[in-house]
């Protein structure tokens, strides 16, 4: 199978997306430890490949971290910023004033569904990064998105070629005295 060359898909050199708006659908929430202690918790999203749009299938993040004096409100999502899930909730269309029994039934009603997320750069400890400003409601609500499935090195296709190199055949890293081990094969040439 081939293919045609197309620049227009390449990463940016920063390897940074432009900022802009970008039609996402959530995939996953995960709550984290940080090295120095701090609960956070990461929002996954894809960028959707049933919108025309650049970076298809690439993915976007923002993190929710614990309010250090969480209010009444905040205690109710476990110390997070009520309005930030809120501000989430009302872009991604869940109704309003319906009741949830906890964090985790409110996170999972969220996956799967579509938004904006506005990326901006930002800059952290001295290095640019993208991090998610705002986001809004789509106009794109019907979602026909399918999830790119990750490619098996081990796959028959790829078995049956013969200068396919996986992890299992790749030559060994090199020992401390700078030698490293040859394989024994038979088909080497002496």
């Amino acid at each position: 199978m081939g293919f045609t060359n197309d620049y227009s898909q390449a990463y940016e050199r920063s390897g940074l997306k432009p900022e802009g708006d970008y039609e996402v659908l959530i995939t996953k929430f995960e709550e984290r430890r940080t090295k120095t202690g701090k609960l956070c918790l990461n929002l996954s999203m894809v960028i959707r490949n049933d919108v025309e749009q650049k970076y298809q299938n690439g993915f976007l993040f923002h993190t929710f971290w614990k309010r250090r004096e969480p209010s009444a409100l905040d205690q109710q999502v476990e110390g997070y910023s009520f309005s930030q899930l809120m501000s989430l909730g009302r872009a991604a269309g869940l109704p309003d004033k319906k009741e949830f029994a906890s964090l985790s039934e409110f996170l999972q009603e969220l996956v799967g569904k579509p938004l904006v997320a506005h990326l901006v750069h930002d800059e952290y400890n001295g290095e640019k990064r993208e991090a998610i400003a705002w986001f809004n409601p789509t106009a794109h609500k019907d979602v026909a998105h399918v999830m790119k499935k990750k490619v098996d090195v081990q796959a028959e296709e790829y078995a049956t070629k013969p200068q396919q190199t996986t992890y299992a055949n790749a030559a060994p890293a090199q020992t401390a005295d700078g030698f490293a081990p040859i394989p024994l094969d038979d088909d080497l040439p002496f």
